[in-house]
Protein backbone atom coordinates (compact mmCIF):
# COMPACT_ATOMS: atom_id res chain seq x y z
CA UNK A 1 0.00 0.00 0.00
CA UNK A 2 3.21 2.46 0.75
CA UNK A 3 4.02 2.33 -2.79
CA UNK A 4 0.98 2.61 -4.25
CA UNK A 5 0.58 5.58 -2.36
CA UNK A 6 3.43 6.81 -3.90
CA UNK A 7 3.02 5.70 -7.18
CA UNK A 8 -0.31 7.59 -6.55
CA UNK A 9 1.32 10.75 -5.57
CA UNK A 10 3.51 11.12 -7.97
CA UNK A 11 1.13 10.70 -10.63
CA UNK A 12 -0.46 13.96 -9.39
CA UNK A 13 2.46 15.70 -8.91
CA UNK A 14 3.61 14.94 -12.43
CA UNK A 15 0.58 15.50 -14.28
CA UNK A 16 0.03 18.59 -12.93
CA UNK A 17 3.68 19.41 -14.06
CA UNK A 18 3.06 18.13 -17.05
CA UNK A 19 -0.45 19.92 -17.50
CA UNK A 20 1.86 23.29 -17.07
CA UNK A 21 4.11 22.38 -19.86
CA UNK A 22 1.44 21.64 -22.26
CA UNK A 23 -0.16 24.96 -21.71
CA UNK A 24 3.48 26.64 -22.29
CA UNK A 25 4.12 24.41 -25.06
CA UNK A 26 0.45 25.60 -26.67
CA UNK A 27 0.87 29.38 -26.08
CA UNK A 28 4.51 29.08 -27.74
CA UNK A 29 3.29 27.13 -30.94
CA UNK A 30 0.65 29.50 -31.02
CA UNK A 31 3.48 32.15 -31.45
CA UNK A 32 4.89 30.01 -34.17
CA UNK A 33 8.74 31.79 -33.47
CA UNK A 34 12.07 30.41 -33.36
CA UNK A 35 12.13 31.98 -30.20
CA UNK A 36 8.84 30.96 -28.75
CA UNK A 37 9.77 27.53 -29.14
CA UNK A 38 13.27 27.89 -27.52
CA UNK A 39 11.35 29.44 -24.24
CA UNK A 40 9.14 26.70 -24.53
CA UNK A 41 11.90 23.81 -24.15
CA UNK A 42 13.82 25.89 -21.81
CA UNK A 43 10.82 26.30 -19.39
CA UNK A 44 10.19 22.55 -19.94
CA UNK A 45 13.72 21.20 -18.75
CA UNK A 46 13.50 23.52 -15.74
CA UNK A 47 10.38 22.35 -15.00
CA UNK A 48 11.19 18.49 -14.92
CA UNK A 49 14.39 19.47 -13.08
CA UNK A 50 12.25 21.50 -10.49
CA UNK A 51 9.44 18.81 -10.34
CA UNK A 52 12.52 15.83 -9.53
CA UNK A 53 14.11 18.82 -7.10
CA UNK A 54 10.90 19.06 -4.97
CA UNK A 55 10.76 15.36 -4.61
CA UNK A 56 14.00 15.30 -3.85
CA UNK A 57 13.76 18.00 -1.41
CA UNK A 58 11.04 16.77 0.50
CA UNK A 59 11.79 12.98 0.55
CA UNK A 60 12.43 12.87 4.15
CA UNK A 61 8.54 14.18 4.83
CA UNK A 62 7.14 11.61 2.83
CA UNK A 63 4.77 9.30 4.44
CA UNK A 64 5.12 7.23 1.67
CA UNK A 65 8.48 5.70 -0.90
CA UNK A 66 10.35 8.35 -1.92
CA UNK A 67 11.52 5.65 -4.98
CA UNK A 68 7.75 5.21 -5.82
CA UNK A 69 6.80 9.00 -5.87
CA UNK A 70 9.82 9.16 -8.15
CA UNK A 71 8.45 6.40 -10.07
CA UNK A 72 4.76 7.87 -10.54
CA UNK A 73 6.50 11.45 -11.65
CA UNK A 74 8.31 9.80 -14.69
CA UNK A 75 5.69 7.93 -15.59
CA UNK A 76 2.74 10.70 -15.78
CA UNK A 77 5.77 13.70 -16.91
CA UNK A 78 6.43 11.40 -19.80
CA UNK A 79 2.77 9.70 -20.59
CA UNK A 80 0.92 13.06 -20.76
CA UNK A 81 3.73 14.66 -22.28
CA UNK A 82 3.14 12.81 -25.43
CA UNK A 83 -0.47 13.01 -25.34
CA UNK A 84 -0.14 16.94 -24.44
CA UNK A 85 1.90 16.77 -27.64
CA UNK A 86 0.00 14.74 -29.97
CA UNK A 87 -3.41 16.92 -29.11
CA UNK A 88 -1.42 20.38 -29.74
CA UNK A 89 -0.19 18.69 -33.16
CA UNK A 90 -3.16 17.62 -34.25
CA UNK A 91 -5.26 20.54 -33.97
CA UNK A 92 -3.51 22.22 -36.83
Amino acid sequence: MNYFLGILAGLVWGAAVAGLNGLVTKRCVEKNTSQAMTVANIVKVASYILAFAVVFLIRNILPFSYEAVIIGTVLALSMLQIVISYRIAGGK
